[in-house]
């Protein structure tokens, strides 16, 4: 961010420029710093709330591999709150592949290389996890964090969040002042911030 304004602060100030080619670079630069400055942000704080939620991402996980289990064995799932027999959910399959680009030809092989990995851990005594996987890890986080808007939109829209709502905040602030660098400050702006930015999306 520094070079980028540094770059910004020597280009307006150098004389030998063209002051129509000065406007385009520091156009170009300003879109620039705010495109890094969005992704940053947002990343830093998406990280930040998966914490919050990693019980709710492992389960997502578990979901994921009796889904896809389920579809390479051609057969029926019980679903866990009626009893009844249903096909698996291959819209949720592919809304979580999507968020890390496999495509439609791709998802058999993904699949296939998720259900290896998760055989290779059971037989080695292990639970197959959200680090088990880097690829899965990043969809499942970026899946939840579509499904969690909500808890960020609580953060410049309500008032008085409930408690719950409060203490998912404070977890999200407390983690982006520890791990991130940010004050007490920044780290409220970013929330708001990135609230802002989703309700663009």
């Amino acid at each position: 961010m520094d070079v980028l304004l540094g770059l910004k602060d020597a280009i307006e100030s150098d004389a030998r420029i063209d002051p129509k080619k000065k406007r385009k670079w520091v156009d170009f630069l300003v879109i620039a710093r705010k495109d890094f400055y969005n992704k940053w942000v947002k990343e830093d704080v998406h990280k930040a709330l998966f914490v919050s939620f990693e019980q709710e991402a492992q389960d997502l996980l578990d979901k994921y591999l009796d889904e896809v289990e389920a579809t390479l064995d051609s057969r029926m799932i019980k679903d866990p709150m009626t009893g009844e027999e249903r096909k698996p959910d291959e819209r949720f399959l592919r809304s979580v592949e999507e968020k890390i680009d496999v495509s439609d030809s791709g998802k058999q092989s993904f699949r296939q290389e998720i259900v290896r990995k998760a055989m290779g851990a059971f037989k080695r005594g292990d639970k197959f996890t959200l680090h088990s996987h880097a690829l899965l890890h990043d969809a499942i986080g970026q899946y939840l964090f579509e499904q969690r808007r909500d808890v960020l939109r609580l953060v410049s829209s309500s008032t008085r969040p409930d408690e719950e709502a409060k203490q998912k905040i404070s977890v999200v602030e407390k983690r982006l002042i520890d791990e991130y660098g940010y004050d007490v400050h920044s780290a409220r702006e970013a929330l708001n911030y990135v609230t802002t930015l989703l309700a663009q999306e």
